[in-house]
């Protein structure tokens, strides 16, 4: 059950200081966003990258019956070195809570790594390892290339007429494209015309039930 688990979030998708700041830090921050639906999963995904350089990468993941789950990922220098998930998995025909923290060094080798389901710690092989950092390789890939298509991840409530944003509560249109939407929260990719409209391209999450609007987990220390 563990490694079926461990390959079903594979097949989804350190700091240091100085007393000058770098023209590096000076570089302006993106902020990107983004998602997609695969299967029974739907992944909500938020980056910051700075000079074509990831420097964070976000994301919520939902898998069915399977389970759910938030990640926090650092880069450093183009390199990712560290990565914390938790959230809860399928184990024993019962949702038991899961963590999963990984470091790695300036090679891609991992120098730490605690993965607990329960009360039980297991081993991470080493293609376990490098999988996770190529998931992370393909979400931020992907966040990328929806944004150079002019998409991006769009959230807010739907009452079967009206759309009102979560950023800042404002009522927008939206152009469906036939996707069929049910009232509640929204979040979906879509891509703004510049005057307010959003045309949406793929509907991640639709809930019924009252839900928050989401936002980037934060599951590592920020020095």
């Amino acid at each position: 059950m563990k490694r079926t688990f461990l390959i079903a979030l594979s097949c989804l998708l350190s700091a240091c200081g100085s007393s000058a700041l770098s023209p590096h830090s000076l570089s302006p921050l993106e902020r990107l966003s983004g998602g997609q639906v695969v299967g029974d999963a739907s992944s909500l995904y938020w980056v910051n990258q700075r000079q074509s350089k990831p420097e964070s990468l976000a994301e919520r993941v939902w898998m069915g019956d399977y389970g759910e789950y938030q990640t926090d990922y650092r880069w450093h220098d183009g390199q990712l070195r560290e990565l914390k998930r938790a959230g809860t998995a399928l184990k024993d025909d019962q949702h038991q809570p899961f963590e999963l923290h990984v470091r790695y060094d300036q090679h891609g080798d991992a120098v730490f790594q605690r993965y607990k389901v329960g009360d039980t710690v297991f081993p991470l092989s080493d293609t376990q390892l490098h999988q996770l950092s190529q998931q992370a390789d393909r979400a931020v890939d992907l966040v990328r290339e929806q944004s150079r298509e002019g998409f991006q991840l769009v959230q807010g409530v739907w009452d079967g007429q009206r759309f009102v944003h979560c950023d800042d509560q404002t009522e927008i249109e939206i152009n469906w494209q036939q996707i069929h939407v049910q009232p509640g929260y929204i979040a979906l990719v879509g891509k703004s015309d510049g005057r307010g409209k959003i045309t949406a391209q793929q509907l991640v999450l639709n809930r019924t039930t009252e839900q928050r609007c989401l936002t980037p987990p934060r599951l590592l220390d920020v020095s």
